[in-house]
């Protein structure tokens, strides 16, 4: 078999990412139709990914519980039309999920063109040790990958970043792609 027969096709593909101010001062509800709104004006990506938890704020603990949701809360639905107008997959960074028993995830969520949710997935590695994400969310179990017209896509969120046998898994389950969002204290800029 020669070079050629073992290469397979490369498609292009156009991401956008977007970087997200989150004040103190505004509500949950306006930084949805901001991001909302910088989503619309990505017509013609094929991705489009926010940062992780920028509805709360990935600092403002005393947040979470006010502005934690359900996958199928004002986030997602804000964010299902915003994916739909633009016609991409949208990565719609990470929200604080509340789930039917109370416990709080950080969870991302995967919109396809249509506005459809494809894809959640719970930070398995939550950071901190005593404090923080660590002591006020449950972790999730689950690898997600999820499959779209450019590729299969695998789900991690910031601190995952740290631990090799995630990926590991992600690659074993197919991903060819792999979308990170995060939101990095100011420590930790340079890095």
């Amino acid at each position: 078999m020669d070079r050629a027969e073992t290469v397979s096709e490369v498609t292009a593909m156009r991401a956008s990412l977007i970087q997200l101010s989150v004040d103190s001062s505004d509500s949950a509800d306006e930084r949805r139709h901001r991001a909302a709104s910088l989503v619309r004006g990505s017509t013609g990506d094929d991705l489009v990914v926010l940062p992780e938890l920028w509805t709360a704020g990935a600092w403002s603990y005393d947040r979470w519980g006010r502005d934690a949701e359900g996958v199928d809360g004002p986030t997602a639905e804000v964010m299902s039309a915003a994916a739909r107008e633009a016609g991409a997959w949208l990565h719609a960074g990470s929200i604080v999920e509340r789930d039917g028993d109370g416990t709080l995830y950080n969870t991302a969520l995967l919109f396809d063109r249509a506005g459809e949710l494809h894809g959640s997935y719970r930070k398995i590695h939550r950071y901190g040790f005593d404090t923080g994400e660590a002591t006020m969310m449950g972790g999730g179990a689950d690898i997600v990958t999820v499959p779209t017209d450019f590729g299969v896509i695998g789900l991690a969120i910031c601190y995952d970043l740290r631990f090799p046998e995630l990926f590991r898994g992600l690659l074993d389950a197919g991903a060819e792609l792999i979308v990170v969002p995060a939101a990095w204290p100011a420590a930790r800029l340079s890095h």
